[in-house]
């Protein structure tokens, strides 16, 4: 809707970003703990900042070379090489069969969709490029993201929302400089009328609070689920967007829409690997060899809560050497 009343998606995006910046520094401001600039901090979040900006930029080429069919088949199969990238650097357990059903569901039901009411469009190789190096850059966007949630420290939720935004600024006001949005800035703010000003606060306020709950979410759940959440969503709004508004679909499209939202309600979290091993470990303890239990190894992988049974179990076992035969798998 902001986009309607400003047709310039890279100036939207800046509004957006900054008023969220704004908005976090007068949270600290007034007293909530939000966690203030560190280098080392800025650093790690600005390799992701990189990648943000590069995914809208090539979203943009991607929407002009192709269309917005197109990049909805490919964003609607990201959660599939996420939760790919997640077994091979992340330790995590690969999808069940009942959560490959559904994110496999996810994408047919996209592309079901798209073909629906329009035909998929790629003009050229350069289309083909644009909306492939798109695809690469959000499923990096969202592991790393995720990465950030366990590997930097913050206070406050509100920590990585000023960090992301903040840093986010002169970035994106370069790309709608670059892009030539600004040129005809002041004649469009001038033709904005007062119920699209106030739509377009109303966008700056909803994307602060999307900011800081999708961090929210991102803490708690795997780049997979998230990504997911992220891919559903946007199809809920494809139906809200039908069932309010004058957008006609065709009753296959609806259809479609259903089943991906439908198969992302049945998607379960895949564990992680080190977690498993962590459940298994104690009590197979009475395996482990003498000389191996204070290994480093051994020791870090049974910090679990079941503690004095695996003490009582290596107390036998120094009392008792066994040969060195056993293996933990």
């Amino acid at each position: 809707m902001a986009i309607h009343y400003l047709p310039s998606p890279s100036i939207v995006s800046f509004a957006q970003i900054l008023f969220s910046a704004v908005a976090v520094l007068i949270i600290k401001a007034v007293g909530y703990p939000v966690d203030w600039f560190e280098w080392e901090k800025m650093k790690a979040y600005a390799i992701y900042i990189v990648i943000f900006v590069a995914a809208i930029y090539t979203n943009m080429k991607a929407l002009a070379l192709s269309n917005v069919e197109t990049v909805i088949v490919f964003r609607a199969c990201t959660p599939i090489a996420v939760s790919i990238i997640e077994y091979f650097f992340m330790d995590r357990e690969l999808p069940s069969l009942r959560s490959s059903i559904s994110l496999s569901v996810v994408a047919i039901g996209a592309l079901f969709y798209c073909l629906s009411d329009s035909q998929l469009a790629l003009h050229g190789l350069s289309s083909y490029t644009w909306v492939i190096i798109y695809f690469v850059l959000i499923t990096v966007e969202m592991t790393y993201g995720k990465k950030l949630t366990s590997s930097v420290k913050m206070e406050s939720v509100w920590g990585p929302v000023l960090y992301c935004n903040f840093l986010s600024i002169l970035p994106m006001f370069l790309l709608a400089y670059f892009q030539g949005d600004f040129e005809n800035f002041s004649p469009l703010m001038a033709q904005i009328p007062t119920s699209g000003m106030i739509v377009l606060i109303f966008s700056c306020v909803a994307g602060t609070l999307i900011g800081y709950t999708g961090w929210l979410c991102r803490g708690m759940v795997s780049a997979t689920s998230f990504t997911l959440v992220g891919v559903v969503n946007k199809f809920l709004t494809v139906l809200l967007n039908v069932l309010a508004w004058e957008k006609h679909s065709t009753p296959f499209g609806i259809f479609a829409v259903c089943l991906c939202l439908s198969a992302g309600f049945f998607y379960q979290q895949a564990p992680r690997r080190d977690l498993t091993r962590k459940e298994i470990l104690p009590t197979h303890a009475h395996l482990i060899p003498a000389a191996d239990i204070n290994s480093k190894e051994t020791t870090g992988l049974l910090q679990t809560g079941q503690s004095s049974s695996f003490h009582a179990s290596s107390t036998q076992l120094v009392g008792h050497r066994r040969p060195n035969v056993y293996k933990v798998q």
